[in-house]
């Protein structure tokens, strides 16, 4: 299981070159981009930022004009895609991207602009997506602007108290859940480790071993990083460094299942089926106790043709959340995929009232009348 960010823990003390084997991999052609990469801006997109703040002298003003920037520029606002990561320039001109390049896009903005800007790791459950057929662990990161100090055209001082959550990724309504406070290194550190996660879904080994030594350089204390890095010593078959690595991985964050989950799975193919037993009855009990982790089981069996084993998981995620729409529409799928339009339509019902806004709403009827055309012609 791959871990991606869209991700952090303050443990031991780490030499990162211990546990990276240069000699392992080739080098690559394509440049790692640098931090001041990440987040440059257009010289023209500066300007704009200036024309457009030129009278605005309170903070509360331009975290507004901010937000409209991003969201209501007619024809022009950006969009949040869950696929590939991209520096800020790059999601100017892409005018899409997912929600750890949005963010970081719109942290460069607020900084032209002046303005007090945090990254947040929200930190949702044990969560995957599907990538390419490969299941991929996924973060959540979000942007909080905070009132502050301004001066007025006067030359006065005066301070805005209020505290802007900016979030792309509106359709997964993680608002509930906890966050904590990111420093930029960590932020630089996630947008390595998902260029990492991206090549080694599309099996290029060599550039992913490149991104996750930027990543565990910059943020050495990032769980899943080194998480990362330890499969692709496993997929290498160089399994001491993977066991090593994973352990590492699992002291940084001891309350993250996924590296104990692959270092069991590491074990059982190194014939240590004892070790084995032991991290997977560990892993096993705690995962299900999570909604989310159901909700996998069911996408992934439902992916292979198992419609009955996946309405098993998604009413076992209902069991634990009775109010995920998302297990409900996963219902509505499977019963689909079985030619039962009555349950599907049921359960997408369920799914909508039980939706956190309108647009996810809309989306689950949306999605519904396109399953239910493409059934149609079968």
């Amino acid at each position: 299981m791959l871990l991606a960010a869209c991700q952090q823990n303050n443990i031991p003390t780490i030499a990162p070159g211990a546990l990276l084997n240069d000699d392992l991999f080739k080098p690559v052609d394509a440049v790692i981009e640098t931090p001041e990469q990440i987040f440059a801006l257009p010289e023209q997109t500066k300007a704009d930022i200036r024309q457009l703040t030129r009278s605005a002298f309170s903070a509360r003003v331009k975290t507004d004009l901010l937000l409209n920037y991003l969201f209501e520029k007619k024809g022009t606002s950006l969009l949040y895609q869950n696929d590939a990561t991209l520096t800020a320039t790059e999601t100017l001109a892409a005018r899409q991207a997912n929600c750890l390049s949005l963010t970081i896009l719109s942290y460069s903005l607020a900084q032209e602009m002046e303005l007090q800007a945090e990254f947040r790791d929200i930190k949702i459950p044990e969560y995957w997506t599907r990538n390419n057929g490969q299941s991929l662990l996924n973060g959540h990161v979000n942007l909080s602007i905070v009132g502050g100090k301004s001066i007025g055209k006067n030359g006065s001082v005066n301070y805005s108290v209020f505290n802007y959550v900016i979030d792309f990724d509106v359709e997964s309504n993680k608002s509930h859940f906890p966050s904590v406070a990111l420093k930029q290194n960590q932020v630089i550190g996630m947008f390595y480790n998902n260029k990492a996660a991206e090549a080694m879904v599309y099996r290029n080994y060599d550039l992913a071993y490149a991104y996750l030594k930027a990543a565990v350089t910059v943020d050495p204390h990032a769980a899943e990083s080194w998480n990362n890095l330890a499969v692709l010593y496993r997929q290498k078959q160089h399994f001491e460094l993977a066991e090593k690595t994973y352990v590492l991985a699992a002291q940084l964050a001891p309350d993250q299942l996924n590296s104990k989950a692959n270092l069991a799975l590491l074990y059982e193919v190194m014939g240590e089926t004892e070790k084995a037993a032991q991290l997977k009855r560990v892993v096993t009990a705690k995962r299900n106790q999570n909604p989310y982790y159901h909700i996998m089981l069911g996408h992934e069996s439902l992916a292979a043709g198992w419609a009955q084993k996946a309405i098993e998981h998604y009413k076992k995620s209902l069991t634990l959340d009775k109010k995920s729409a998302e297990a409900m529409f996963g219902l509505a799928k499977a019963h689909l995929s079985l030619g039962q339009k009555a349950k599907a339509q049921q359960y997408l019902q369920s799914a909508e009232q039980s939706a956190p806004n309108r647009s996810e709403r809309e989306r689950y009827q949306y999605k519904l009348k396109l399953l239910t055309a493409a059934a149609a012609q079968h």
